[in-house]
Order: C-alpha cells, then sequence, then structure tokens
C-alpha cells in the first residue's frame, strides 16, 4: 500500500488500542473557545472624532486602515461605511487599544 495509507491505518490502529486499553483517555481533548464581541457601526461624525483623537489626517487614517483616502471621505461624508476590518480597527483606536504608526 501507500505511505499515506500505512499512516493512516497505524493511526487508527493507536486510536482503536487506546479506546480498548484505557477507554480513550488519551484521546481527550481540552477545548478552548474564544468570544469575540460583534463589531459596532459608526456614524460619520465617530469617525472623523476616532481620527481627530488620533491626531491623524485623512490621508494617514487611510495608511492605517489600507484603504484609501477617497474612502475615509466617503465614510465621514456618510456616503459609505466602513466594513468588518476597517470597523475593528476604528473600534481599537476609539478605546485607544492601539497606537497607529504610519510610514
Amino acid at each position: 500500500m501507500s505511505k499515506a495509507y500505512d499512516m493512516i491505518s497505524a493511526s487508527l490502529n493507536e486510536i482503536i488500542d487506546d479506546i480498548e486499553t484505557t477507554d480513550g483517555a488519551n484521546l481527550k481533548q481540552t477545548v478552548l473557545t474564544i468570544d469575540v464581541d460583534t463589531v459596532r457601526n459608526f456614524t460619520p461624525s465617530e469617525i472623523r472624532k476616532i481620527r481627530m483623537e488620533n491626531n491623524l489626517t485623512q490621508n494617514l487614517l487611510a495608511k492605517f486602515l489600507c484603504v484609501s483616502k477617497k474612502t475615509i471621505e466617503a465614510w465621514e461624508a456618510g456616503r459609505n461605511t466602513p466594513n468588518g476590518p476597517s470597523k475593528r480597527l476604528l473600534e481599537l483606536l476609539a478605546k485607544k487599544a492601539v497606537a497607529p504608526v504610519v510610514s
């Protein structure tokens, strides 16, 4: 048979052996869960306030969020709204959880 078949077969035999000899004690796993809060929506004035509180120009905020300056202008004018990753970064900026470093 193939090497892959041999590896799968050996693994399954180990599982069967463990279940028969230790009632699967070696197969038990710890599951780690992480709760992530839903990202809130920002109004155009909130976006501008976040930008101003962080001493950023529209251009610098755009670079920090990896979007265009036109996108920031549209958000602040209410023509468009930020998406998930941008909303999360805006939230972190609002909470002062990150400091923007833009080069």
